[in-house]
């Protein structure tokens, strides 16, 4: 088994994690929001395809600081998520004005990626709000367990592998991904675990 192949495995080993992470909280969620109106509870896919755009969002900035946005990034990024994908939510969200596969992205000049880094944000500004909410909620209510530093470290340890898929491990790679779970993830949650 390649290099390539061992370190998807590792990260899947955390998006795993990841997602039972965030369905068992999206389910508690429900189950207390809704305990006196069931038939508004929504499929927990929902929760799950939110939280694989932002991961999605996450890793494409990260592959995309070196300006090299490698065939073996492009493949760990496609293949991570089992619920969402980010290209068909953009494509969704622009009303198909926006229509790109990971091969259009790696083939864009360097400075059309990063404005695309720069829109996919507030095309996902609703859909991180609608899953952090909820899910911060549930963290602020429970004094045990940290679950915004739980879910940053898995997505932290999926964005090491991808760093190392290519062969090689940049600081500014660090960063972008730093950026990108800051603005998307962390900085909304711990408004309202205040």
């Amino acid at each position: 088994m390649g290099k390539a192949q061992e370190l998807f495995d590792q990260a899947t080993r955390f998006y795993d994690n990841s997602i039972k992470l965030v369905k068992l909280m999206d389910e508690t969620f429900q189950k207390v929001a809704f305990k006196n109106d069931p038939n508004s509870q929504y499929d927990t896919k929902i929760t799950l395809a939110q939280f694989d755009w932002i991961l999605q969002a996450v890793l494409l900035n990260q592959a995309l600081s070196d300006g090299n946005f490698d065939r073996l990034e492009r493949q760990f990024v496609d293949k991570i998520t089992d619920y969402g994908d980010l290209l068909l939510y953009i494509k969704n969200k622009t009303n198909g004005e926006l229509e790109l596969s990971w091969d259009d992205i790696a083939n864009l000049n360097t400075s059309t990626q990063q404005k695309l880094m720069e829109i996919i944000p507030p095309l996902l500004d609703e859909s991180c709000d609608s899953f952090v909410k909820p899910l911060a909620l549930v963290d602020k209510a429970t004094d045990t367990f940290d679950e915004l530093e739980h879910l940053t470290d898995n997505i932290a340890q999926i964005c090491v592998c991808l760093a190392q898929v290519d062969g090689k491990m940049e600081e500014r790679e660090a960063e972008a991904a730093g950026e990108m779970v800051s603005s998307l993830l962390h900085a909304r949650w711990s408004r309202y675990l205040k």
